[in-house]
């Protein structure tokens, strides 16, 4: 008879499998990125300093999606990697449904679009063709969609990441790139899929090591989650107080502050991670059900939100006229979530398996 003693113990980094933690974790980070892409039409204007503090706190949530996207890379492809495959999946249902849903928009901007139209006021460029490569390169045919030029880089460098984790470097690469992010920040109007990746491959980076690591992580959030809240408060507030509301985005070399939301969101993530394990045994069928179609609403949403400034020239569809909050703004993203998910369910029903070409779901 074996005793207990006998009995080899599991290390919880390897263990495999469904983790609600995680899965909660994507439908709540669909609504953040959601948010920011919401404030204007809801009518928040940044007034005061617990204003400023709030929006601090609500922008910037790519960094929660890059993060769960490395912890996903380990968890779920770091014992069955096969690179060949990794990039034909990621070509068909991420960038193949970028290129379909930006190709209406790109000629709408060629043929009819703002005055200037967004090719002639940030690149100069004149010739359609030129321009058209252009939009797919930056992805700014719609808000959001400069994500996937920078998402497909990073998908590119999965072969680097792995020799980090073989070589247990994750860290001592890691912290350097993040330092060097604060530095960098994030680029103008999101244009340059370059420095986008060099602001979030630490991110990323660290949620590889977090799930590589879960069973030093997770015992450390659980004891210090409310510690590092309070710090993350402290950041929103001292960069709504000496620098101002938002992503402070600017050219790669031009100095200028640090950039503070990069370390307060990753505070952010560890705290809502820790509070969420407290539940991993619950299913949330609400956050499932995002989590289950939160890439679709990424790739929807912008079709309802950027029409508000570039169409109809203004934001404020609603008449809000500056006289919105958080509140509204949480009213008004639960809004073009709502909408967002049965579109995607929609197209599901319709077009069922082709559908994931389309809006990746």
């Amino acid at each position: 008879m074996e005793t207990n003693a006998a009995t080899p113990k599991v290390n919880p980094a390897e263990k495999k499998g469904f983790l609600n933690s995680i899965n909660h974790f994507r439908g709540i980070a669909i609504i953040f990125i959601v948010m920011a892409h919401c404030y204007r039409p809801a009518g928040w204007q940044l007034e005061t300093l617990a204003d400023k503090a709030c929006f601090n706190l609500m922008m910037n949530g790519t960094v929660f999606f890059v993060f769960i996207s490395g912890f996903l890379f380990h968890h779920v492809f770091y014992h069955r990697w096969d690179y060949k495959k990794y990039m034909k999946s990621k070509t068909k249902f991420v960038f193949v449904p970028y290129l379909l849903l930006s190709l209406p928009w790109i000629i709408w901007h060629i043929t009819a679009g703002t005055d200037p139209a967004l090719h002639v006021l940030y690149a100069d460029i004149d010739k359609p063709a030129v321009a058209a490569s252009w939009y797919v390169i930056t992805g700014r045919t719609l808000t959001a969609y400069w994500y996937i030029p920078m998402g497909m880089m990073l998908f590119a460098l999965s072969p680097w990441v792995m020799h980090l984790i073989k070589r247990q470097h994750l860290l001592i690469v890691a912290i350097p790139l993040f330092i060097i992010a604060m530095i960098i920040h994030r680029p103008e109007s999101n244009l340059n899929a370059i420095q986008s990746l060099f602001y979030f491959l630490p991110v990323y980076l660290f949620g590889v090591w977090g799930s590589a690591h879960r069973d030093k992580l997770f015992p450390f959030i659980d004891k210090y989650w409310l510690v590092m809240l309070v710090l993350a408060i402290l950041l929103a507030v001292g960069q709504a107080y000496w620098f101002g509301a938002g992503v402070l985005n600017k050219a790669a070399f031009e100095f200028t502050v640090p950039d503070l939301m990069l370390p307060q969101k990753i505070l952010l993530t560890l705290v809502i991670l820790a509070i969420l394990n407290k539940f991993e045994h619950i299913s949330i069928k609400p956050l499932q059900k995002l989590a289950e179609v939160s890439f679709a609403i990424y790739f929807i949403h912008p079709w309802l939100t950027t029409p508000w400034w570039m169409i109809y020239e203004s934001p404020d569809l609603f008449g809000f006229n500056g006289q919105g909050n958080i509140l509204t703004t949480l009213i008004v993203t639960m809004g073009v979530i709502f909408i967002s998910y049965f579109i995607a369910v929609a197209l599901k029903k319709v077009l069922s398996k082709k559908s994931r070409y389309l809006i990746g779901w």
